[in-house]
């Protein structure tokens, strides 16, 4: 008892920040990390007058390839999901096309 008696401050900071920085530490991982290995919705806004063509992960980034779009083109938002074998921890990214300028 007296080495929590001499201690307490000690033990109490340890008991009180190690969950909060644990938090922390959890939470500030990038949204795109956190799609890919826990499942979820990460979104990307594609640079305007940019027209999405492939998706791929390599290592823990995502890359995607773009194009100039032609005349006629209209902006859209595609979508592209993960499929794993047990259906659970599926990701999503989202990239969202857009004109320059309105």
């Amino acid at each position: 008892m007296r080495f929590i008696d001499r201690h307490f401050p000690l033990f109490f900071t340890f008991l009180i920040l190690g969950p909060i920085l644990g938090i922390g530490a959890v939470g500030g991982c990038n949204s795109q990390l956190g799609a890919r290995h826990n499942g979820g919705t990460f979104e990307v806004r594609v640079p305007c007058n940019q027209s999405v063509f492939d998706v791929t992960w390599k290592g823990d980034s995502l890359w995607y390839a773009t194009q100039s779009p032609g005349p006629n083109w209209t902006p859209e938002t595609k979508r592209f999901r993960e499929s794993s074998l047990l259906g659970v921890l599926e990701g999503e990214v989202v990239l969202i096309e857009s004109r320059c300028g309105g």
